[in-house]
Protein backbone atom coordinates (compact mmCIF):
# COMPACT_ATOMS: atom_id res chain seq x y z
CA UNK A 1 0.00 0.00 0.00
CA UNK A 2 1.42 3.37 -1.06
CA UNK A 3 1.58 6.19 1.50
CA UNK A 4 -0.24 9.31 0.27
CA UNK A 5 0.15 12.99 1.15
CA UNK A 6 -3.17 14.90 1.11
CA UNK A 7 -2.93 18.68 0.59
CA UNK A 8 -5.93 20.70 1.80
CA UNK A 9 -6.27 24.35 0.84
CA UNK A 10 -9.13 26.44 -0.53
CA UNK A 11 -6.70 28.36 -2.74
CA UNK A 12 -6.18 26.26 -5.88
CA UNK A 13 -2.84 27.77 -6.90
CA UNK A 14 -1.30 27.08 -3.51
CA UNK A 15 -2.50 23.48 -3.21
CA UNK A 16 -1.63 22.58 -6.82
CA UNK A 17 1.80 24.23 -6.58
CA UNK A 18 2.63 22.37 -3.39
CA UNK A 19 1.30 19.12 -4.89
CA UNK A 20 3.51 19.51 -7.94
CA UNK A 21 6.61 20.09 -5.79
CA UNK A 22 5.96 16.93 -3.75
CA UNK A 23 5.23 14.86 -6.87
CA UNK A 24 8.59 15.93 -8.26
CA UNK A 25 10.06 14.62 -5.01
CA UNK A 26 8.66 11.20 -5.97
CA UNK A 27 5.73 11.23 -3.52
CA UNK A 28 2.12 10.21 -4.05
CA UNK A 29 -0.08 13.27 -3.63
CA UNK A 30 -3.80 14.02 -3.61
CA UNK A 31 -5.59 17.33 -3.04
CA UNK A 32 -8.82 18.55 -1.42
CA UNK A 33 -10.33 22.05 -1.60
CA UNK A 34 -11.89 22.01 1.88
CA UNK A 35 -11.83 20.32 5.27
CA UNK A 36 -15.06 18.36 4.80
CA UNK A 37 -13.90 16.54 1.65
CA UNK A 38 -10.46 15.94 3.19
CA UNK A 39 -11.99 14.32 6.29
CA UNK A 40 -14.20 12.11 4.13
CA UNK A 41 -11.16 10.96 2.14
CA UNK A 42 -9.17 10.20 5.29
CA UNK A 43 -12.02 8.09 6.66
CA UNK A 44 -11.91 5.99 3.50
CA UNK A 45 -8.69 4.10 4.15
CA UNK A 46 -5.35 3.78 5.87
CA UNK A 47 -3.30 4.93 2.85
CA UNK A 48 -3.25 8.61 3.88
CA UNK A 49 0.00 9.15 5.76
CA UNK A 50 0.07 12.94 6.01
CA UNK A 51 -2.35 15.85 5.70
CA UNK A 52 -0.87 19.26 4.91
CA UNK A 53 -3.72 21.67 5.67
CA UNK A 54 -4.25 25.39 5.57
CA UNK A 55 -5.33 26.74 8.96
CA UNK A 56 -7.88 29.29 7.72
CA UNK A 57 -10.52 27.88 5.31
CA UNK A 58 -14.26 28.41 4.79
CA UNK A 59 -16.44 25.81 6.51
CA UNK A 60 -14.31 23.31 8.42
CA UNK A 61 -11.00 25.08 9.04
CA UNK A 62 -7.64 23.44 9.62
CA UNK A 63 -7.96 23.33 13.41
CA UNK A 64 -11.34 21.57 13.23
CA UNK A 65 -9.96 19.15 10.65
CA UNK A 66 -6.99 18.39 12.93
CA UNK A 67 -9.30 17.67 15.89
CA UNK A 68 -11.52 15.40 13.76
CA UNK A 69 -8.56 13.47 12.35
CA UNK A 70 -7.10 12.83 15.80
CA UNK A 71 -10.49 11.66 17.05
CA UNK A 72 -11.67 9.54 14.12
CA UNK A 73 -8.54 8.14 12.42
CA UNK A 74 -5.27 6.42 13.34
CA UNK A 75 -1.77 6.89 11.98
CA UNK A 76 -2.42 10.13 10.03
CA UNK A 77 -0.10 13.06 10.80
CA UNK A 78 -0.87 16.73 10.14
CA UNK A 79 1.30 19.66 9.10
CA UNK A 80 -0.44 23.02 9.44
CA UNK A 81 0.00 25.96 7.03
CA UNK A 82 -0.88 29.51 7.99
CA UNK A 83 -0.51 32.86 6.34
CA UNK A 84 -2.77 34.70 8.74
CA UNK A 85 -2.28 32.95 12.05
CA UNK A 86 -0.11 33.76 14.96
CA UNK A 87 2.36 31.85 17.08
CA UNK A 88 -0.58 31.16 19.38
CA UNK A 89 -2.41 29.31 16.53
CA UNK A 90 0.67 27.26 15.76
CA UNK A 91 1.20 26.41 19.43
CA UNK A 92 -2.43 25.31 19.79
CA UNK A 93 -2.14 23.12 16.67
CA UNK A 94 0.97 21.43 18.08
CA UNK A 95 -0.79 20.92 21.41
CA UNK A 96 -3.65 19.18 19.58
CA UNK A 97 -1.23 16.80 17.89
CA UNK A 98 0.03 18.48 14.72
CA UNK A 99 3.42 17.16 13.59
CA UNK A 100 4.74 20.61 12.57
CA UNK A 101 3.68 23.93 11.01
CA UNK A 102 4.84 26.21 8.17
CA UNK A 103 3.95 29.78 7.32
CA UNK A 104 2.73 30.72 3.84
CA UNK A 105 4.27 31.31 1.43
CA UNK A 106 6.62 28.39 2.14
CA UNK A 107 10.23 29.41 1.76
CA UNK A 108 12.20 26.46 3.15
CA UNK A 109 11.19 23.66 0.77
CA UNK A 110 14.22 21.58 1.72
CA UNK A 111 13.03 21.44 5.35
CA UNK A 112 9.50 20.61 4.17
CA UNK A 113 10.83 17.76 2.01
CA UNK A 114 12.83 16.30 4.92
CA UNK A 115 9.88 16.46 7.32
CA UNK A 116 7.43 14.97 4.82
CA UNK A 117 9.77 12.03 4.10
CA UNK A 118 10.23 11.46 7.83
CA UNK A 119 6.45 11.29 8.27
CA UNK A 120 6.14 8.89 5.31
CA UNK A 121 8.80 6.60 6.80
CA UNK A 122 6.98 6.60 10.14
CA UNK A 123 3.71 5.79 8.38
CA UNK A 124 5.27 2.82 6.60
CA UNK A 125 6.54 1.50 9.94
CA UNK A 126 3.07 2.03 11.39
CA UNK A 127 1.49 0.02 8.54
CA UNK A 128 4.03 -2.80 8.99
CA UNK A 129 3.26 -2.90 12.71
CA UNK A 130 -0.47 -3.00 12.05
CA UNK A 131 -0.02 -5.88 9.61
CA UNK A 132 2.07 -7.76 12.16
CA UNK A 133 -0.63 -7.20 14.79
CA UNK A 134 -3.26 -8.49 12.37
CA UNK A 135 -1.17 -11.59 11.65
CA UNK A 136 -0.79 -12.22 15.37
CA UNK A 137 -4.54 -11.75 15.84
CA UNK A 138 -5.18 -14.17 12.98
CA UNK A 139 -2.91 -16.77 14.56
CA UNK A 140 -4.61 -16.17 17.90
CA UNK A 141 -7.94 -16.86 16.20
CA UNK A 142 -6.80 -20.46 15.69
CA UNK A 143 -5.63 -21.04 19.24
CA UNK A 144 -8.98 -22.82 19.60
CA UNK A 145 -7.15 -25.66 17.81
CA UNK A 146 -5.38 -26.52 21.04
CA UNK A 147 -2.62 -29.05 21.34
CA UNK A 148 1.06 -29.76 21.05
CA UNK A 149 1.03 -33.51 20.50
CA UNK A 150 2.74 -35.02 17.48
CA UNK A 151 -0.67 -35.93 16.08
CA UNK A 152 -2.08 -32.40 16.13
CA UNK A 153 1.21 -30.84 14.97
CA UNK A 154 1.01 -33.09 11.92
CA UNK A 155 -2.51 -31.87 11.18
CA UNK A 156 -1.51 -28.21 11.49
CA UNK A 157 1.53 -28.77 9.28
CA UNK A 158 -0.68 -30.25 6.56
CA UNK A 159 -3.11 -27.34 6.90
CA UNK A 160 -0.33 -24.76 6.52
CA UNK A 161 0.87 -26.44 3.32
CA UNK A 162 -2.53 -26.95 1.71
CA UNK A 163 -4.10 -23.60 2.63
CA UNK A 164 -2.43 -21.51 -0.14
CA UNK A 165 -3.45 -24.00 -2.86
CA UNK A 166 -6.67 -24.24 -4.88
CA UNK A 167 -7.08 -27.99 -4.42
CA UNK A 168 -10.18 -29.53 -2.84
CA UNK A 169 -9.68 -30.83 0.68
CA UNK A 170 -11.39 -33.74 2.43
CA UNK A 171 -11.30 -33.55 6.22
CA UNK A 172 -11.98 -36.85 7.97
CA UNK A 173 -12.43 -37.72 11.61
CA UNK A 174 -14.97 -38.69 14.22
CA UNK A 175 -17.73 -36.36 15.37
CA UNK A 176 -16.49 -33.70 17.75
CA UNK A 177 -12.81 -33.67 16.76
CA UNK A 178 -12.92 -30.15 15.29
CA UNK A 179 -13.26 -30.68 11.53
CA UNK A 180 -15.10 -27.38 11.07
CA UNK A 181 -12.32 -25.47 12.85
CA UNK A 182 -9.80 -27.03 10.46
CA UNK A 183 -11.93 -25.84 7.53
CA UNK A 184 -12.01 -22.34 9.05
CA UNK A 185 -8.25 -22.37 9.35
CA UNK A 186 -7.67 -23.49 5.76
CA UNK A 187 -9.92 -20.71 4.45
CA UNK A 188 -8.49 -17.93 6.61
CA UNK A 189 -4.91 -18.86 5.72
CA UNK A 190 -5.72 -19.01 2.01
CA UNK A 191 -5.62 -16.29 -0.67
CA UNK A 192 -9.45 -16.37 -0.51
CA UNK A 193 -9.51 -15.21 3.12
CA UNK A 194 -11.17 -11.90 2.24
CA UNK A 195 -13.92 -13.69 0.30
CA UNK A 196 -16.91 -15.59 1.74
CA UNK A 197 -16.67 -18.86 3.65
CA UNK A 198 -20.06 -20.52 3.18
CA UNK A 199 -20.99 -23.58 5.26
CA UNK A 200 -23.60 -26.27 4.64
CA UNK A 201 -24.41 -29.11 7.05
CA UNK A 202 -25.49 -31.77 4.58
CA UNK A 203 -26.86 -34.22 7.15
CA UNK A 204 -29.34 -31.66 8.49
CA UNK A 205 -31.22 -31.20 5.19
CA UNK A 206 -33.51 -33.45 3.16
CA UNK A 207 -32.44 -34.16 -0.44
CA UNK A 208 -34.96 -31.76 -2.03
CA UNK A 209 -34.01 -28.97 0.34
CA UNK A 210 -30.28 -29.63 0.04
CA UNK A 211 -30.40 -29.35 -3.76
CA UNK A 212 -32.03 -25.93 -3.54
CA UNK A 213 -29.70 -24.92 -0.74
CA UNK A 214 -26.62 -25.74 -2.81
CA UNK A 215 -27.68 -24.67 -6.30
CA UNK A 216 -30.52 -22.21 -5.68
CA UNK A 217 -33.86 -22.22 -7.48
CA UNK A 218 -35.99 -20.21 -9.85
CA UNK A 219 -39.42 -18.84 -9.04
CA UNK A 220 -42.04 -21.58 -9.37
CA UNK A 221 -39.49 -24.42 -9.47
CA UNK A 222 -41.49 -26.21 -6.78
CA UNK A 223 -44.30 -25.55 -4.34
CA UNK A 224 -43.23 -22.71 -2.09
CA UNK A 225 -40.64 -21.29 -4.49
CA UNK A 226 -42.17 -17.81 -4.56
CA UNK A 227 -39.05 -16.16 -5.94
CA UNK A 228 -35.58 -16.75 -7.28
CA UNK A 229 -33.04 -17.83 -4.66
CA UNK A 230 -29.28 -17.95 -4.96
CA UNK A 231 -27.65 -21.14 -3.72
CA UNK A 232 -24.55 -21.60 -1.60
CA UNK A 233 -22.35 -22.15 -4.65
CA UNK A 234 -23.22 -18.68 -5.95
CA UNK A 235 -22.81 -17.11 -2.52
CA UNK A 236 -19.36 -18.69 -2.20
CA UNK A 237 -18.13 -17.37 -5.56
CA UNK A 238 -14.41 -16.56 -5.35
CA UNK A 239 -14.43 -17.87 -1.77
CA UNK A 240 -14.69 -21.24 -0.05
CA UNK A 241 -17.62 -23.66 0.28
CA UNK A 242 -17.52 -26.04 3.25
CA UNK A 243 -19.76 -29.13 2.99
CA UNK A 244 -19.95 -30.83 6.37
CA UNK A 245 -20.95 -34.52 6.56
CA UNK A 246 -20.55 -34.97 2.81
CA UNK A 247 -21.05 -38.71 3.25
CA UNK A 248 -24.77 -38.13 3.90
CA UNK A 249 -25.72 -36.70 0.49
CA UNK A 250 -27.85 -38.75 -1.91
CA UNK A 251 -26.67 -40.04 -5.32
CA UNK A 252 -28.70 -37.44 -7.23
CA UNK A 253 -26.91 -34.58 -5.47
CA UNK A 254 -23.57 -36.35 -5.83
CA UNK A 255 -23.91 -36.29 -9.63
CA UNK A 256 -24.58 -32.55 -9.68
CA UNK A 257 -21.80 -31.89 -7.22
CA UNK A 258 -19.36 -33.83 -9.39
CA UNK A 259 -20.28 -31.71 -12.39
CA UNK A 260 -19.65 -28.46 -10.51
CA UNK A 261 -16.23 -29.70 -9.43
CA UNK A 262 -15.34 -30.76 -12.98
CA UNK A 263 -16.85 -27.93 -15.02
CA UNK A 264 -17.27 -25.09 -12.50
CA UNK A 265 -20.84 -24.55 -13.70
CA UNK A 266 -24.41 -25.55 -12.83
CA UNK A 267 -28.07 -24.53 -13.22
CA UNK A 268 -30.46 -23.49 -10.50
CA UNK A 269 -33.31 -25.88 -9.69
CA UNK A 270 -36.00 -25.20 -12.30
CA UNK A 271 -33.68 -22.94 -14.30
CA UNK A 272 -32.03 -23.11 -17.72
CA UNK A 273 -29.31 -20.48 -17.39
CA UNK A 274 -25.83 -21.91 -16.76
CA UNK A 275 -23.98 -20.24 -13.91
CA UNK A 276 -20.19 -20.36 -13.67
CA UNK A 277 -18.50 -20.18 -10.28
CA UNK A 278 -14.99 -20.07 -8.88
CA UNK A 279 -14.96 -21.78 -5.50
CA UNK A 280 -12.57 -23.75 -3.34
CA UNK A 281 -14.37 -26.79 -1.92
CA UNK A 282 -13.65 -28.23 1.51
CA UNK A 283 -15.64 -31.29 2.57
CA UNK A 284 -15.75 -33.17 5.87
CA UNK A 285 -17.09 -36.52 6.95
CA UNK A 286 -17.10 -38.86 9.94
CA UNK A 287 -17.75 -41.81 7.63
CA UNK A 288 -15.25 -44.07 5.91
CA UNK A 289 -16.04 -43.09 2.31
CA UNK A 290 -14.10 -46.03 0.88
CA UNK A 291 -16.48 -48.33 2.75
CA UNK A 292 -19.42 -46.26 1.44
CA UNK A 293 -18.09 -46.72 -2.10
CA UNK A 294 -18.02 -50.49 -1.59
CA UNK A 295 -21.63 -50.35 -0.41
CA UNK A 296 -22.58 -48.38 -3.51
CA UNK A 297 -23.81 -45.36 -1.55
CA UNK A 298 -21.01 -42.98 -2.55
CA UNK A 299 -19.59 -42.32 -6.01
CA UNK A 300 -15.95 -43.24 -6.47
CA UNK A 301 -15.34 -40.48 -9.03
CA UNK A 302 -16.72 -37.86 -6.63
CA UNK A 303 -14.54 -39.23 -3.83
CA UNK A 304 -11.37 -38.68 -5.84
CA UNK A 305 -12.51 -35.18 -6.81
CA UNK A 306 -13.04 -34.32 -3.17
CA UNK A 307 -10.00 -36.10 -1.80
CA UNK A 308 -7.27 -34.22 -3.67
CA UNK A 309 -5.74 -33.48 -0.29
CA UNK A 310 -6.77 -35.39 2.82
CA UNK A 311 -6.58 -34.07 6.37
CA UNK A 312 -7.35 -36.61 9.07
CA UNK A 313 -8.12 -35.17 12.50
CA UNK A 314 -7.29 -37.76 15.18
CA UNK A 315 -9.75 -38.56 17.98
CA UNK A 316 -8.95 -37.29 21.44
CA UNK A 317 -8.11 -40.76 22.72
CA UNK A 318 -5.19 -40.80 20.25
CA UNK A 319 -3.82 -37.45 21.41
CA UNK A 320 -4.17 -37.68 25.18
CA UNK A 321 -0.89 -35.79 25.52
CA UNK A 322 -3.00 -32.71 24.75
CA UNK A 323 -5.43 -33.30 27.63
CA UNK A 324 -3.61 -31.17 30.25
CA UNK A 325 -3.47 -28.17 27.90
CA UNK A 326 -7.08 -28.64 26.78
CA UNK A 327 -8.40 -29.02 30.32
CA UNK A 328 -6.54 -25.96 31.63
CA UNK A 329 -7.62 -23.85 28.63
CA UNK A 330 -11.29 -24.77 29.01
CA UNK A 331 -11.25 -24.25 32.78
CA UNK A 332 -9.84 -20.75 32.31
CA UNK A 333 -12.31 -19.94 29.52
CA UNK A 334 -15.44 -21.05 31.36
CA UNK A 335 -14.35 -19.58 34.68
CA UNK A 336 -14.04 -16.23 32.95
CA UNK A 337 -17.36 -16.60 31.12
CA UNK A 338 -19.16 -17.46 34.35
CA UNK A 339 -17.36 -14.86 36.49
CA UNK A 340 -15.98 -17.55 38.82
CA UNK A 341 -12.58 -18.06 40.41
CA UNK A 342 -11.59 -21.59 39.38
CA UNK A 343 -7.87 -22.29 39.30
CA UNK A 344 -7.90 -25.82 37.93
CA UNK A 345 -8.83 -29.45 38.54
CA UNK A 346 -7.92 -31.46 41.62
CA UNK A 347 -5.88 -34.64 41.33
CA UNK A 348 -8.77 -37.10 41.68
CA UNK A 349 -10.92 -35.35 39.08
CA UNK A 350 -7.95 -35.03 36.73
CA UNK A 351 -7.34 -38.79 36.99
CA UNK A 352 -10.92 -39.46 35.89
CA UNK A 353 -10.54 -37.05 32.97
CA UNK A 354 -7.29 -38.72 31.87
CA UNK A 355 -8.74 -42.20 32.21
CA UNK A 356 -11.87 -41.57 30.12
CA UNK A 357 -11.93 -42.59 26.44
CA UNK A 358 -13.81 -39.45 25.21
CA UNK A 359 -16.06 -40.94 22.50
CA UNK A 360 -17.45 -37.44 21.89
CA UNK A 361 -13.92 -36.04 21.51
CA UNK A 362 -13.14 -32.33 22.00
CA UNK A 363 -16.82 -31.37 21.95
CA UNK A 364 -17.55 -33.75 24.82
CA UNK A 365 -14.52 -32.60 26.80
CA UNK A 366 -15.46 -28.96 26.33
CA UNK A 367 -19.03 -29.56 27.52
CA UNK A 368 -17.78 -31.63 30.46
CA UNK A 369 -15.41 -28.89 31.67
CA UNK A 370 -18.06 -26.20 31.22
CA UNK A 371 -20.51 -28.20 33.33
CA UNK A 372 -17.89 -28.88 36.00
CA UNK A 373 -16.84 -25.23 36.25
CA UNK A 374 -20.48 -24.18 36.61
CA UNK A 375 -21.12 -26.81 39.31
CA UNK A 376 -18.00 -26.41 41.44
CA UNK A 377 -18.24 -24.41 44.66
CA UNK A 378 -14.53 -24.03 45.26
CA UNK A 379 -11.35 -22.97 43.48
CA UNK A 380 -10.75 -26.47 42.09
CA UNK A 381 -13.00 -28.79 40.07
CA UNK A 382 -13.57 -31.97 42.12
CA UNK A 383 -14.80 -35.45 41.24
CA UNK A 384 -18.32 -34.61 42.44
CA UNK A 385 -18.43 -31.67 40.01
CA UNK A 386 -17.93 -33.89 36.96
CA UNK A 387 -20.91 -35.16 34.92
CA UNK A 388 -22.26 -38.62 35.88
CA UNK A 389 -20.61 -40.22 32.84
CA UNK A 390 -17.19 -39.25 34.15
CA UNK A 391 -17.91 -40.17 37.76
CA UNK A 392 -18.68 -43.75 36.70
CA UNK A 393 -15.21 -44.21 35.19
CA UNK A 394 -12.41 -45.85 37.16
CA UNK A 395 -10.53 -43.03 38.79
CA UNK A 396 -7.07 -44.51 39.25
CA UNK A 397 -5.83 -42.66 36.18
CA UNK A 398 -2.68 -44.78 36.01
CA UNK A 399 -1.79 -48.43 35.60
CA UNK A 400 -1.08 -49.75 39.09
CA UNK A 401 1.72 -52.32 39.26
CA UNK A 402 2.21 -54.05 42.63
CA UNK A 403 5.67 -53.97 44.17
CA UNK A 404 7.71 -57.15 43.82
CA UNK A 405 6.40 -58.31 40.44
CA UNK A 406 8.83 -59.34 37.72
CA UNK A 407 9.41 -57.22 34.61
CA UNK A 408 7.58 -59.84 32.55
CA UNK A 409 4.59 -59.69 34.88
CA UNK A 410 4.62 -55.87 34.80
CA UNK A 411 4.65 -55.97 30.99
CA UNK A 412 1.64 -58.30 31.04
CA UNK A 413 -0.28 -55.89 33.30
CA UNK A 414 0.51 -52.92 31.01
CA UNK A 415 -0.52 -54.77 27.84
CA UNK A 416 -3.70 -56.19 29.37
CA UNK A 417 -4.78 -52.80 30.76
CA UNK A 418 -4.09 -51.04 27.47
CA UNK A 419 -6.07 -53.67 25.56
CA UNK A 420 -8.97 -53.27 27.95
CA UNK A 421 -8.98 -49.47 27.64
CA UNK A 422 -8.92 -49.77 23.84
CA UNK A 423 -11.72 -52.33 23.86
CA UNK A 424 -9.59 -55.14 22.47
CA UNK A 425 -8.28 -53.19 19.47
CA UNK A 426 -4.89 -54.87 18.95
CA UNK A 427 -3.76 -52.57 16.13
CA UNK A 428 -4.24 -49.47 18.28
CA UNK A 429 -2.78 -51.18 21.36
CA UNK A 430 0.38 -52.05 19.44
CA UNK A 431 0.64 -48.51 18.13
CA UNK A 432 0.24 -46.88 21.55
CA UNK A 433 2.74 -49.28 23.16
CA UNK A 434 5.25 -48.63 20.38
CA UNK A 435 5.50 -52.23 19.20
CA UNK A 436 4.42 -54.03 16.05
CA UNK A 437 1.15 -55.95 15.85
CA UNK A 438 3.19 -59.10 15.24
CA UNK A 439 5.14 -58.55 18.47
CA UNK A 440 1.90 -57.99 20.40
CA UNK A 441 0.39 -61.26 19.11
CA UNK A 442 3.61 -63.12 19.95
CA UNK A 443 3.57 -61.82 23.52
CA UNK A 444 -0.12 -62.65 23.99
CA UNK A 445 0.53 -66.16 22.71
CA UNK A 446 3.52 -66.61 25.03
CA UNK A 447 1.45 -65.42 28.00
CA UNK A 448 -1.51 -67.56 26.97
CA UNK A 449 -3.82 -64.57 27.36
CA UNK A 450 -7.33 -65.53 26.19
CA UNK A 451 -9.47 -62.93 24.45
CA UNK A 452 -12.07 -63.19 27.22
CA UNK A 453 -9.61 -61.51 29.59
CA UNK A 454 -9.05 -58.72 27.14
CA UNK A 455 -12.59 -58.02 26.05
CA UNK A 456 -15.83 -59.39 27.37
CA UNK A 457 -17.03 -59.95 23.83
CA UNK A 458 -13.86 -61.81 22.88
CA UNK A 459 -13.70 -59.81 19.65
CA UNK A 460 -10.71 -57.97 18.26
CA UNK A 461 -12.54 -54.75 17.43
CA UNK A 462 -10.54 -53.17 14.66
CA UNK A 463 -11.72 -49.97 13.09
CA UNK A 464 -13.05 -49.91 9.56
CA UNK A 465 -9.95 -48.04 8.45
CA UNK A 466 -7.69 -50.76 9.86
CA UNK A 467 -9.49 -53.44 7.89
CA UNK A 468 -9.00 -51.71 4.54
Amino acid sequence: MESIVLIVDDEKNIREGLAEFLRQEGLNVETSPDGESALKRCRGGADIALVISDLKMPGMDGMELLKALKKETEGIQVIMLTGHGTIRDATEAMRLGAWDFFTKPIEDYDRLSIIVRRVIDNHKRYIRTRRLEEEVAERTRFRSIIGNSAAIRGVLDTVSRVAPARASVLITGESGVGKEMIADMIHHLSPRAEKPLIKVHCAALAESILESELFGHEKGAFTGAVGRRRGKFELAHEGTLFLDEIGEIEQNIQVKLLRVLQEKKFERVGGEDTIEVDIRLIAATNKNLLEEIKKGSFREDLYYRLNVVSVHVPPLRERKDDLPLLINTFVKQFAQENAKVVDGVDEAARARLYNYSWPGNIRELRNCIESAVVMTKGPLVREDDLPPTLRSVSADGFIQIPAGVTLDEAEQIIVARTLTELRGNKNETARQLGISRKTLYRKLTEWGTPDEEINNSGADKESATEKI
